[in-house]
């Protein structure tokens, strides 16, 4: 029994020898320190890291390897284990290899048979690749949760079947509902998507699952008040999944208005020419029929009936031909504002409703103060006032009033601004409720028949040309009915800050 157990013990190595293999094999730095600092031994790995065979450390301290900065931290903590006999764990950054490395270190109290601390012993694993590879993500992640946080895009993170389990703060703007509506799971794709756009959906989901992404494409979402928003929307497969998705949105709506205006914006243009070349077209044969009717009363022989009819197509014409030239002046802007009295050119226009005045037995009162002058392209401003003065004529009932007021007043905004205020008040019939908020809409009209929808809308433009407002009051009331309008000037005119 003895010799068997003499046999067994012969064929296992000596601890110093397994140590040694251990210490050697190590691709961990590992080192033993005395009491001083001095180096009793380094593995290969820990030299090799340093550039050096282990005999060029053995012996020496750290003050005579690395640079005093480092040598002196390392110190510290070496003698902190030495002191406390307790071992410590920490982070340590320096340079190997002439490259920035990062270390994790163990280090413990290296003690005799007796227990007594007779130096140091330390364990480094070098971690630079995990560490910035770490710092990668993190710096990865801010810039995400940068854009996550920024106004600039809806985010969400959403699945093939419907569901939104995270989502920015845009996103919910976009959509009208709440982080509480959120985490209620409240929020899905597939309930706020319109139905005809399905099958859309459908299409981009598979190209998305074929190649890790779909091509960004528009449609609607229904949003939490029931409302409808357009929007713009993509989405990528998040990595090792096959079914959630980091999805982005981008609220349309404003590009949506500004295409709308560059399409009205179009048409009134084309109806500006048009109209212009008609005017044109009319002024022509219009100045052959007006000498015609000259020459017809020249002739002493007419009798008196006739003679009244010639004289009435006569002041006919003169005010068609007022409307004609109105209209190539208005298509023929001045370059330049001219100051003008507003006075004067709310009274110029008057004359061109002279007929309808009389076969509706209107009565137009004037409020003019003396001296309301403004810089302003005058031609413009008779455009605008034509247009109110028309309306209040097509709203007045039978020995209906209009009332022109042009007075020197004041803005009360968020400044007191100085300046002209122009009324124009009717006592017709008034605007329903549901047809005020679209009033200055281009195209959209209260008179089906015979309205342009041009009207107020050009007076609006005309008067914030000219860096003012333009209100309106109205009541469809039995007792108190009609409507007012007032525009207010800044003194300056055309000169004035907006």
């Amino acid at each position: 029994m003895s010799d068997q157990s003499h046999t067994s013990h012969s064929v296992l190595p000596d601890e110093q020898d397994l140590l040694r293999a251990f210490f050697d094999a190590s691709i961990d730095f590992v080192y033993i320190k005395d009491l001083s600092g001095t180096y009793i031994a380094m593995n290969a790995a820990g030299a090799h890291a340093l550039d050096l065979e282990p005999d060029e450390i053995v012996g020496k301290t750290d003050m005579e390897i690395f640079p005093p900065e480092t040598a002196a931290r390392w110190r510290d903590e070496d003698l902190r284990v030495q002191q406390s006999g307790r071992s410590i764990t920490i982070e340590q950054e320096l340079i190997l290899d002439g490259r920035p490395a990062y270390l994790h270190t163990v280090k413990a109290p290296w003690l005799d048979a007796s227990g007594r601390v007779i130096g140091t012993v330390g364990v480094s694993r070098d971690v630079t690749d995990s560490r910035i590879a770490e710092m990668k993500a993190r710096a990865v992640e801010s810039r995400f949760q940068k854009l996550f946080a920024a106004d600039l895009l809806g985010i969400h993170i959403p699945d093939r079947f419907g569901a939104i389990t995270e989502a920015n703060d845009e996103f919910l703007r976009i959509t009208g509902y709440t982080r509480a509506d959120l985490e209620a799971g409240k929020v899905r794709w597939d309930t706020m998507t319109p139905a005809e756009y399905g099958p859309l959906d459908q299409a981009h989901i598979a190209e998305a699952a074929a190649r890790g992404s779909c091509t960004p494409y528009e449609k609607e979402y229904i949003r939490k008040d029931g409302s409808r928003v357009p929007i713009m929307c993509g989405y990528t497969l998040l990595e090792g999944s096959s079914d959630q998705y980091i999805a982005f949105i981008q609220d349309l709506t404003a590009l949506r208005k500004s295409e709308e205006a560059l399409r009205q914006a179009e048409k009134l243009a084309t109806a500006s020419r048009f109209a212009a070349s008609m005017a044109h077209e009319i002024n022509n044969p219009l100045g052959a029929v007006t000498n015609l009717i000259y020459l017809a009363l020249s002739n002493g022989s007419l009798d008196p009936q006739t003679r009244e009819f010639l004289e009435s197509a006569d002041k006919e014409l003169s005010r068609v031909s007022r409307v004609v030239t109105q209209t190539l002046r208005f298509h023929k802007q001045l370059t330049a504002p001219l100051r003008a009295d507003l006075a004067e050119i709310m009274e110029s226009m008057i004359p061109l409703f002279a007929s309808r005045l009389h076969q509706q037995h209107a009565t137009i009162i004037r409020e003019f103060k003396p001296g309301s002058p403004l810089l302003c392209f005058h031609n413009d401003l008779r455009h605008a006032f034509a247009n109110l003065v028309g309306n209040a004529l097509d709203a007045l009932r039978s020995e209906g009033r209009i009332r022109l007021r042009i007075r020197r007043g004041c803005s009360w905004g968020e400044t007191l601004r100085p300046g002209i205020i122009v009324t124009v008040a009717d006592n017709g019939h008034g605007i329903p409720d549901a047809m005020q908020k679209r009033l200055f809409e281009p195209f959209f009209t209260t008179k089906e028949e015979t309205g342009t929808g041009l009207g107020l809308w050009a007076t609006q433009s005309i008067v914030r040309k000219h860096h003012g407002r333009i209100s309106v009051r109205t009541s469809t009331d039995a007792q108190r009915h009609g409507t007012v309008f007032r525009i207010f000037f800044p003194q300056d005119g055309i000169d004035a800050m907006p």
